[in-house]
């Protein structure tokens, strides 16, 4: 019985395995390092939507728009000038045709950014793989092994391309094969040394981490689009603010563009000191207590993958972006957490609003039980009395017919 469950404990990390290495890939994909296919093209996912031609159209639209609001502002501006008795008037004109000229210079600014930032990223991410070329999979999985056997190591593998019997080996069986003994120690890893919960632990720590930075990442997108698409508008107020919209504009689109940056860095990082974390050997530990600190180890990285976006974002960038440390999922929790307290408290209410129901249910049919009864014993007195009543009248009747005889 204990080898179906070393079979499943292994089975279990090595699909978390494939799912790290499915996240990787996505990972690079929409953070900008990796290009995607688009109808024969390889092209930067960025890239692609800003580019697209319904994306376009749209902008321009919202470019029109913005150019009647900036009439009405430049007006507005003109107004309050004339009211504070401000005669100096070219100064709104000329922030009139500024806001015009400088949202077709921002149009191509941003098309600009955007290509140099897919640039950049992907030349960091070369430069990380400089004299690292282990997978994260492959170090997570050299780091929960107990002891190599046969010869193997983890060079020159890749585990997600390995079954659990390519790993561990056949084993001997008994009851015409169907139940299995003991290990026939024929496989790359030694069963009975292989750290299954810490394995476990640190593949679902690691899983969680990147797809918190994955889901910043794919809401980045998103927020790059808005941003394009909120350009003009932001530039329309200038004959009115003096361009206060449009720097806080220009603040949280600085942010989300090198907000990828933070995330390649982070994953990147990780990777790099893994495999160093995984030579360390603490001499005054077991080698349980070894493979745990290891354990510990990968967690803590992997937790700076999401926290590394925020922490670039504010190194970097001109404004804080709450989320990219995963609030979404914490706000998710707290929510969830309300929910369930809100449904425990109605349960809690239905049930104490049925056990009062069943209480005066229960109370009620005691008082009609206990009227019965009165009833029954006013009943039973009646006919008590009534038959004492008849047994004095024919006493009476009795001695009346003795006196008769008597005389």
């Amino acid at each position: 019985m204990l080898l179906f469950f070393q079979q499943l404990g292994l089975q279990l990390f090595l699909w978390l395995l494939q799912l790290i290495d499915g996240i990787m890939e996505l990972f690079n994909a929409i953070s900008g390092v990796a290009t995607v296919s688009y109808q024969g093209q390889k092209v930067n996912i960025l890239e692609l939507i800003i580019g697209d031609t319904v994306v376009a159209n749209i902008f321009w639209c919202i470019f029109v728009l913005a150019v009647g609001l900036t009439c009405i502002f430049a007006i507005v501006g003109i107004i309050k000038n004339i009211l504070a008795n401000n005669r100096n008037l070219s100064s709104i004109v000329g922030k009139f045709f500024l806001a015009l000229l400088g949202t077709m210079a921002m149009l191509a600014v941003v098309f600009l950014g955007i290509m140099i930032a897919g640039a950049g990223l992907s030349l960091i991410a070369q430069i990380f793989q400089i004299g690292n070329t282990m997978k994260i999979s492959n170090a997570i999985f050299n780091a929960c092994v107990g002891d190599w056997i046969n010869g193997y190591s983890i060079n020159g593998i890749d585990v997600t391309s390995l079954s659990v019997s390519d790993i561990f080996g056949t084993f001997n069986s008994a009851l015409f094969g169907i139940w299995p003994t003991s290990w026939k120690m024929n496989g790359m890893v030694n069963p009975d040394t292989f750290y299954y919960m810490p394995a476990l632990i640190a593949g679902c720590g690691v899983t969680i981490a990147l797809m918190i930075a994955l889901i910043n990442l794919a809401k980045r997108i998103f927020e790059v689009v808005y941003l394009y698409f909120c350009m003009p508008i932001s530039m329309s107020t200038l004959p009115l603010d003096d361009g206060a919209r449009f720097k806080n504009w220009r603040e949280q689109f600085v942010t989300k563009i090198i907000l990828a940056y933070g995330a390649v860095f982070s994953v990147n990082v990780f990777a790099i000191i893994l495999p160093i974390i995984l030579q360390v050997h603490i001499d005054s530990l077991n080698g349980f207590g070894n493979a745990m600190f290891m354990i510990i180890m990968i967690i803590g990285g992997a937790m700076v993958i999401p926290a590394g976006q925020t922490l670039f974002a504010r190194l970097f960038g001109q404004a804080d972006d709450y989320h990219a440390g995963g609030s979404f999922l914490r706000s998710a929790f707290y929510g969830s957490r309300i929910i369930g307290g809100m449904t425990i408290g109605l349960a809690a209410k239905g049930a104490k609003g049925i056990y009062h129901v069943a209480q005066r249910s229960r109370a009620h049919h005691a008082a009609s039980a206990e009227k019965k009864g009165d009833g029954e014993s006013k009943e039973a007195s009646g006919e008590d009395e009534k038959f004492t009543e008849a047994e004095g009248a024919g006493a009476e009747s009795a001695e009346s017919t003795e006196g008769g005889s008597g005389e």
